[in-house]
C-alpha cells in the first residue's frame, strides 16, 4: 500500500505545468522578470540589450523576441529584484541613445556571449543613475514611451 501512495505522489509530481508568463519562477529554473509600465522608475546597474536567445535563462515571452528583434533588461544595484524586460522599440531606441553617453561618460561597456548570441552590455559600478519611463497615454495604447534621466 506505502509503494503505491509513493508512486502516486512520484507520477503527480511528474504532470506536465502550464509555462507561466512571469512571477517568480524558481520551480521552472526560469529567472523572472518584471514588466515595464508606464511611470516606471528604475535605478539601473546595468543594461543588456541583445536577441531573445541571449536570454534563455530567463522567462522572455516567445513574442518579444518575435515583436522588437532585441530586447533589453534593465538590472538594478538591488540583486534580489527582477531585472525590467523592454519590448518596446521607443524605449528601445531611447535606451541604446543613453547606454552611448554612458559609455561616453566612463561607464563600462562590453559584448557578451551566451547560447550563440551576442548581448551589449553597460554596467554602471557607482553613482547608479534612476532613469524614468513616460507616455502620454491620451495618445492611446500605443503611444511612445520617453527615457527621462531623474
Amino acid at each position: 500500500m506505502m509503494e503505491i501512495i509513493a508512486i502516486s505522489v512520484i507520477l503527480l509530481g511528474m504532470v506536465a505545468k502550464k509555462k507561466p508568463v512571469f512571477g517568480q519562477l524558481t520551480l521552472t529554473g526560469e529567472m523572472a522578470l518584471d514588466w515595464m509600465k508606464n511611470e516606471m522608475e528604475v535605478i539601473v546597474a546595468q543594461v543588456k540589450i541583445g536577441p531573445i536567445g541571449f536570454f534563455q535563462d530567463y522567462n522572455v515571452p516567445d513574442w518579444a523576441g518575435e515583436k522588437t528583434g532585441d530586447i533589453a533588461l534593465l538590472f538594478t544595484p538591488n540583486n534580489y529584484a527582477n531585472p525590467i524586460l523592454i519590448t518596446q522599440r521607443s524605449i528601445l531606441r531611447a535606451l541604446e541613445n543613453w547606454c552611448v553617453l554612458q559609455e561616453m561618460r566612463g561607464a563600462e561597456s562590453s559584448i557578451e556571449t551566451k547560447f550563440k548570441c551576442k548581448a551589449g552590455v553597460l554596467t554602471i559600478e557607482e553613482n547608479h543613475p534612476t532613469l524614468k519611463f513616460v507616455r502620454d497615454l491620451d495618445k492611446g495604447k500605443f503611444s511612445p514611451y520617453e527615457l527621462i534621466e531623474v
